[in-house]
């Protein structure tokens, strides 16, 4: 009978408690910066989707048998990473402005998660990871209500509610660095328009130009908050997501103990930097935006401005929370290491122009979903030939 990837690790001195138990230790930095960055809310909603998953896994693994592959632990471990993909705003017990309740589509994230691991074949056996299709159908459903849009005053870090923000429109002055912003108004939070939404406007062409003309150097200098915002954690975003030096941090400790293969990350994020400065962008929006291949080749653009707004790009959207933590699984990547550097290519270009052209907020999350789809024709192509 052939073995799942993921039970092939106690062949290696690690069993599959062991290995997501290390997981778990690789997301405990995201995980504390999103409980600092978003406060009590933010732990409520890891909770109830936590709680919710395991309840959900404990029943539908007595049913049938794709039931008996599932193990508790790999729920656990799978529904912190949904919750790490999900908005701290969802903890509340008020209504939206349909009249639903926000809070829940927590327990429903948890359940459809669990009804996934079902339907994908349990531990390490499908290729489909059941947290990106949950998330992917949530905003499906919700679609804005799932866009962040508050993040904690600094000096109101986890004991802060994010829900008691200025009253006022949200920010439109980007230039001050949330570090060093003197505090003003009331409130626990601060309103912002996620940098995503900023960048997909401009890149698709749908920004609409206060003054009838937007270079993309206004759109970088006026609309976009400091790069440095985007790396700690100063701007609204998913909890696990928002501060991307603790994901990079918690990366390289999954490197460190040799649970994750350095091919995948690298050449997603190598791949997608260069595919972002190749696909044609808009270098100015009037009447019509202006299309321009490899921008940072013309003269009103440059190599500073274009490699500026890759990062923006990477730095905006949940591509390094993917890269390190989701399209490294066994189930999900290739198991020829050859076939690892084809895949993490094609992750990293499709994530590019997914961001670029559909969604800054899920376009990663759709590009792992289709390159895990082709995961099993890689290791076809890349299998060990025969000498004789």
């Amino acid at each position: 009978m052939r073995s799942t990837p993921v039970a092939r690790l106690s062949h290696s001195g690690i069993g599959v408690g062991g290995f997501y138990g290390m997981h778990m230790l690789g997301i405990a930095l995201p995980l504390s910066a999103g409980l600092l960055l978003f406060g009590w809310r933010a732990t409520i909603v890891v909770s109830v989707v936590l709680v919710s998953a395991l309840c959900a896994a404990a029943v539908w693994r007595r049913i049938g048998a794709r039931g008996q592959p599932l193990r508790l632990s790999q729920a656990a471990w799978l529904a912190v990473l949904l919750a790490l993909m999900l908005p701290a705003h969802l903890a509340s017990a008020g209504r939206d402005a349909t009249g639903e309740a926000t809070w829940l589509i927590l327990p429903a994230a948890g359940i459809c998660l669990a009804i996934f691991m079902w339907l994908f074949g349990g531990l390490g056996t499908g290729r489909i990871s059941p947290p990106i299709v949950t998330l992917l159908l949530l905003a499906a459903l919700f679609g804005d209500r799932l866009t962040p849009q508050n993040v904690l005053r600094r000096d109101r870090l986890f004991v802060g509610d994010l829900l008691k923000a200025d009253t006022s429109e949200p920010r439109s002055d980007r230039r001050d660095s949330w570090l060093t912003r003197p505090r003003g108004g009331d409130g626990d939070a601060e309103r912002s328009v996620p940098a995503s939404y900023e960048l997909i406007q401009y890149t698709t062409g749908r920004e609409r130009p206060a003054r009838g003309w937007l270079p993309i150097q206004g759109l970088l200098r006026d609309n976009l908050p400091p790069l440095e915002d985007l790396i700690i954690g100063g701007q609204p975003g998913p909890i696990g997501v928002a501060s991307k030096i603790s994901v990079i941090v918690g990366g390289l400790f999954l490197l460190y103990r040799g649970l994750i293969d350095i091919r995948i990350p690298m050449t997603i994020l190598l791949v997608e930097f260069a595919a972002l400065l190749i696909l044609p962008v808009p270098t100015a929006i009037a009447d019509q935006p202006l299309w321009r291949w490899l921008a940072l080749r013309d003269p009103n653009v440059g190599a500073a401005t274009a490699i500026t707004l890759a990062n923006y790009e990477i730095m905006a959207s949940p591509v390094l929370f993917m890269a390190f933590f989701l399209a490294t699984s066994p189930a999900a990547r290739p198991m020829s290491r050859r076939a690892r550097w084809v895949y993490g290519a094609v992750i990293g270009a499709t994530s590019a122009a997914a961001q670029l052209y559909v969604s800054v907020d899920f376009g990663p999350y759709v590009a792992m979903l289709i390159a895990s789809l082709l995961a099993p024709s890689l290791d076809w192509l890349f299998r060990p030939q025969p000498l004789m």
